[in-house]
């Protein structure tokens, strides 16, 4: 087992070194530079709560739905974020995998300094599981968004391609126990006029 894990690992560094933008496309001058960067900072948490609080006041502002299903789709999103961030916490500080980068001005310190999972890909399957339940359509442009971020934090050197595919897998399967298991939905899509506008 040990030895499929190293060979997944190296496989693992060597697809990510080769993903990974160039020196010269590091410069501000390159259009990729510009690309990577947007893309790396879309998943942030603070873009991510900012959602949320818009999607609370959409929800609280439509008093016919205030206290019904929009509101417990809401708290399965929320649930489904603090789950993530906690669980990313607890597997980066129990693995620590390094960064494979000498390190930029894109994350912090602590269990931050960690690699595996990528915190932006729990994010990306948090959001690509919950967005079309609030926003109906969206799902041909989510993809596009998750693909980008996890894009980015690979071609920035931040991320191995493992790290924010086992990431993005645990915040699509976190989600959907959330939304099947606490909240009692099936995994099918759910429309809320409340918050779809």
């Amino acid at each position: 087992m040990r030895s499929l894990l190293t060979f997944l690992t190296g496989l693992d560094e060597m697809y990510s070194a080769r993903a990974a933008l160039k020196d010269d496309q590091l410069s501000k001058r390159h259009p990729l530079f510009w690309l990577a960067h947007v893309g790396a900072h879309l998943g942030d948490s603070p873009v991510w709560l900012l959602v949320t609080v818009i999607l609370w006041r959409r929800s609280n502002g439509n008093r016919q739905h205030k206290s019904s299903e929009g509101s417990h789709l809401l708290v399965g999103w929320i649930l489904s974020f603090v789950g993530g961030l906690l669980g990313t916490m607890l597997v980066k500080q129990a693995v620590r995998r390094p960064r494979p980068g000498a390190g930029r001005f894109l994350y912090g310190g602590g269990a931050d300094a960690h690699s595996f999972p990528s915190g932006h890909g729990v994010r990306c399957g948090v959001i690509l599981t919950w967005v079309n339940m609030f926003w109906p359509g969206s799902g041909k442009l989510a993809p596009l968004l998750v693909l980008w971020i996890g894009w980015a934090r690979v071609a920035l050197n931040i991320h191995y391609i493992g790290d924010v595919v086992v990431g993005f897998l645990l915040g699509v399967g976190l989600s959907r126990l959330i939304r099947a298991r606490a909240l009692g939905y099936p995994d099918t899509e759910i429309k809320i006029k409340g918050l779809n506008g």
